[in-house]
């Protein structure tokens, strides 16, 4: 049986993050019969993209959460294995593998510079290492619609609310490339990957906001009745836009950036 943090990320983003996997892995360009990992794993979206796509390939998913893993082993390919760990401490040897890259991770990571050091130090000199964030402030139609009419309707902390969901270090291809960079890597390469986000409806896109950020929930259950309703009511007249209601597609875009670790 699926666990309810598992549920709850499946809703908010692990849909999501399996139509970005397809192209993410596309922009990494992994070696096909390689040893990869994939730090951060959550429900296993991209490492089971990755098994599909490189199925000559030996495939390692790692991630703090037992939930998610639990759930991404229901699904497990033959080729793949999920194991616990941290990011900012593999529990690998130095050179175990052929790639390492990352999905959605690296602005939720209190020291994302450690754990780019620890994919460093466990991939073999001349392997990828990679990465994808989302474009926030930019890319991410489906969270400016809430976040856009909590700012107005309550001024100063929806403002604040705002801010804080888009002021991450890593909110332009310059910032990822920058780190990239100043750790060594070569032959670095960036892109913007797009994906699309479909609704059933307003109730399917309000579970996935809610789901997708806990400073959204935070934020909306410390209002009272009339404040819920308001920003709720909102937010869904700019999902309907002067339609009915029903499917919607939003674009979503995320960061990448690619290089290869340096003898």
């Amino acid at each position: 049986m699926r666990s309810s943090a598992a549920d709850i990320y499946e809703i908010a983003m692990g849909r999501w993050s399996r139509r970005l996997a397809r192209a993410f892995l596309a922009f990494v360009d992994a070696p096909a019969c390689g040893t990869l990992l994939d730090v951060g794993c959550g429900t296993g979206s991209l490492t089971l993209a990755a098994a599909t796509r490189y199925p000559s390939a030996d495939i390692t998913g790692i991630d703090l959460m037992p939930d998610y893993l639990g759930e991404a082993l229901l699904n497990a390919a033959p080729n793949v294995k999920f194991e616990t760990g941290d990011a900012g401490n593999l529990p690998y040897e130095a050179a175990s593998f052929d790639a390492a890259f990352s999905q959605l991770l690296l602005n939720d990571l209190a020291d994302p510079q450690q754990a780019l050091h620890e994919m460093q130090r466990v991939t073999r000199p001349g392997g990828i290492i990679a990465a994808t964030v989302w474009d926030r402030a930019g890319g991410l139609a489906f969270l400016r619609l809430f976040l856009d009419a909590a700012a107005i309707l309550f001024d100063g902390e929806g403002e604040a609310l705002r801010a804080r969901i888009f002021k991450v270090p890593y909110h332009d291809e310059d910032a990822l490339l920058d780190l990239w960079a100043d750790a060594g890597l070569t032959e670095i390469g960036t892109a913007t990957l797009s994906i699309r986000m479909d609704f059933l409806d307003f109730n399917d896109y309000w579970q996935s906001l809610l789901g997708s950020h806990s400073l959204i929930r935070e934020f909306f259950t410390s209002l009272d009745g009339e404040q819920a309703h308001n920003l709720q009511s909102a937010v869904r007249r700019a999902y309907i836009a002067g339609n009915m209601d029903g499917k919607r597609s939003l674009v979503a875009s995320a960061l990448a950036v690619r290089g290869i670790h340096a003898a």
